[in-house]
């Protein structure tokens, strides 16, 4: 049975331990958030440069790192439970560093596409790695705040993205290639930080390795006070099937996941990916204006993810999700109605719908799917989630632009709303409150299909009608 609650997990260097942890593995997520929103800031430099009016090539320049993560997020997951959390957690971004630097050096448009769409693909396998090795090695009290924390880093990275676009921008046409390399360095600084990270023992136990997971948790509890015991009662596993994500048991999770997930992403990413795009037609010519306002609309989502991270543990996951989709689904249909909206109105409300964004479903994507799936499946039910989203991320990145030209912003907006609508919908029905618990916990409630020993549906965190 795991055990974090043994007085030693109390201790400054056990404390010290989990941050560190979320830390390393939040670096990743900072460089997916920079590497993704750096195109948004590079497009207006390396269209002019090459002189692409075609905007569905603009849209395909935009969207493939996001197909790429489609990918790597499917196949990353199954691969991280196959091969294990720390090979992966590695090699993962020596992809990061290669695709950052080709992409930088792209000699035309088709290279460029290339270069994103790999990029895309180790993106995309972070996400699974990541969250799983922060999930596994987190007490069950902070477990929600230090995966939410991977999130924050990763607004921050998409922040940090505006930021270098400002700074860069006096370079010229050139100045693009040098935000897009500066994603490469930042890769090579967190292989160097990661190197002697420890395997999971929770994995290696389901590999049936009990030898090595009882090493690796000795090791901690030596040296960081952190007392993980990752013995269960059911017998080690190689690795679930990627068809029992779709077994009866499972499919609540499957479904849930993927649907919160896919219903944040078109909106996120249609905004996020698009905003300079969305703001110039409002700034009277001066592009400044522009970058400044998606900069300032970046870091609400990163205030949102902040007060996540701090809400989670308090408020629980189901009512935050629900709340914020709410109030997103309010936000967007209330810009959908107001047909000429000036600069600094159209900058609040979209600063509102990406702050609830990053709040709630932002956040509880990637708290949600390693809470809710076993062991042997976490990775694979993070990724396959992850996979459904990034269908999402492309509807906002390519149907959006061209819904704006064929129905102009207003009415392209309702696709926003109604996205949310059903995602909150989804959520209501189907979201479980999973604060507090152990993973042993959580993966007894995932066997039994979220349902309690009594066979009821597990909704508000019960036990056999114990609040929890």
């Amino acid at each position: 049975m795991e055990n974090h609650s043994l007085p030693g997990t109390e201790s400054p260097r056990a404390r010290h331990f989990e941050r560190r942890i979320s830390v390393l593995a939040g670096a990743g997520m900072f460089i997916d958030g920079f590497d993704v929103s750096v195109i948004a800031v590079a497009l207006p430099g390396l269209t002019h440069e090459w002189n692409i009016t075609d905007g569905i090539i603009k849209g395909m320049v935009a969207s493939a790192v996001v197909v790429g993560m489609f990918f790597g997020m499917m196949y990353g997951g199954m691969l991280v439970d196959k091969f294990g959390r720390r090979r992966m957690y590695m090699f993962d971004l020596t992809g990061f560093v290669v695709f950052a630097l080709v992409a930088a050096v792209t000699q035309n448009v088709w290279q460029l596409i290339f270069a994103r769409f790999m990029l895309g693909l180790f993106i995309g396998a972070d996400y699974p790695i990541s969250s799983s090795m922060t999930a596994e090695f987190t007490s069950p009290k902070r477990r929600g705040r230090m995966i939410i924390f991977m999130s924050l880093l990763w607004q921050l990275g998409s922040f940090s993205a505006y930021v270098t676009g400002i700074i860069f921008l006096p370079l010229g046409d050139n100045a693009w290639r040098w935000m897009l390399f500066v994603g490469a360095i930042l890769a090579v600084i967190v292989i160097i930080l990661r190197h002697n990270v420890p395997e999971s023992p929770r994995w290696l136990r389901d590999q049936g390795r009990d030898e090595d997971a009882d090493a690796i948790e000795k090791e901690v509890a030596e040296k960081y006070d952190v007392y993980i015991d990752s013995r269960r009662e059911q017998a080690a596993s190689e690795g679930g099937s990627w068809r029992e994500l779709f077994s009866p048991l499972m499919l609540r999770a499957t479904i849930f996941c993927s649907l919160f997930w896919f219903s944040f992403a078109v909106s996120f990413y249609g905004i996020q990916m698009y905003t300079p795009t969305i703001l110039d037609p409002f700034t009277g010519g001066r592009p400044s204006l522009a970058f400044l306002g998606a900069a300032l609309i970046a870091f609400l989502g990163v205030i949102g993810a902040a007060i996540g991270m701090y809400t989670v543990e308090r408020v629980g996951r189901r009512r935050q999700i629900i709340v914020c989709l709410a109030g997103m689904v309010v936000a967007l249909i209330i810009l959908s109605v107001w047909t000429n909206p000036s600069l600094v109105p159209l900058i609040i409300l979209l600063s509102i719908t990406i702050l609830l964004a990053n709040l709630g479903p932002g956040v509880l994507n990637m708290v949600y799917p390693n809470e809710m799936f076993p062991t042997r499946l976490r990775g694979s039910g993070v990724g396959f989630a992850g996979s459904v989203s990034r269908i999402g991320s492309i509807l906002g990145v390519l149907v959006f632009p061209a819904l704006v030209q064929a129905w102009g912003m207003n009415n392209a907006t309702w696709l926003f709303a109604g996205v949310a609508f059903i995602g909150l919908i989804g959520s209501i029905a189907l979201a479980p409150e999973t604060k507090g618990r152990t993973l042993e916990e959580l993966e007894v409630l995932a066997n039994n299909g979220w349902r309690d020993r009594n066979g009821k549906r597990v909704f508000y965190g019960t036990i056999d009608g114990e609040e929890k």
